[in-house]
């Protein structure tokens, strides 16, 4: 068997859509065993629009790749009792669940890290962890490529309307510092 450089790694991608996910498959791609926990009906990624002449989601595919995938609904007690299971063996945990979310499934770092102290609880926001905004959800069209003027620089001429990403231009550059804070 190879050995990669994070060979025995063992990560749990709780995240949705790009951001988190991605910098989890980076991870993947170095060796990590990394399981990305979905709710029962599919990551939202999973079932965005396939490319043109494509039969499944190569965006999704993209993201998701090196994972293996476990369907859990983290709203239920059991679903919960599943993830604490797996957060007992787990060295990574990866999420870009909006804050209130992660308080109202039990996944905040508070809960989780006082199960497992060692755990690298790697956490992305759109707006931070403190402040006025801290609970507010984000995307990188939003997020990333509105609020920082991006949008507003890449006009075509001054007349024209500003213009939007490509999807998930944002979330990849951001990923990657992600996984830049993991590592």
């Amino acid at each position: 068997m190879t050995q990669h450089l994070f060979s025995g790694l063992k990560v749990i991608d709780c995240a949705s859509w790009v951001a988190g996910p991605a910098a989890a498959t980076i991870l993947s791609d170095f060796g990590a065993d990394v399981i990305k926990l979905e709710p029962p009906g599919g990551d939202p990624w999973r079932n965005s629009t396939p490319m043109p002449g494509k039969k499944t989601d190569y965006y999704w595919q993209h993201t998701s790749r090196n994972k293996r995938s476990l369907a859990l609904d983290l709203k239920a007690e059991e679903g919960l009792a599943v993830l604490l299971r797996l957060i007992d063996a787990a060295d990574v945990f990866v999420t870009n669940y909006p804050l209130p979310v992660r308080e109202r499934l039990k996944i905040a770092d508070r809960h989780l890290l006082s199960r497992n102290p060692r755990l690298i609880y790697a956490s992305l926001t759109a707006y931070g962890e403190h402040g006025d905004e801290a609970g507010k959800t984000g995307f990188d069209v939003t997020a990333y490529w509105a609020r920082t003027g991006l949008m507003d620089l890449v006009r075509a001429t001054p007349e024209t309307e500003p213009a939007r990403s490509a999807p998930a231009m944002g979330d990849h550059p951001s990923a990657v510092a992600l996984y830049a804070a993991i590592v």
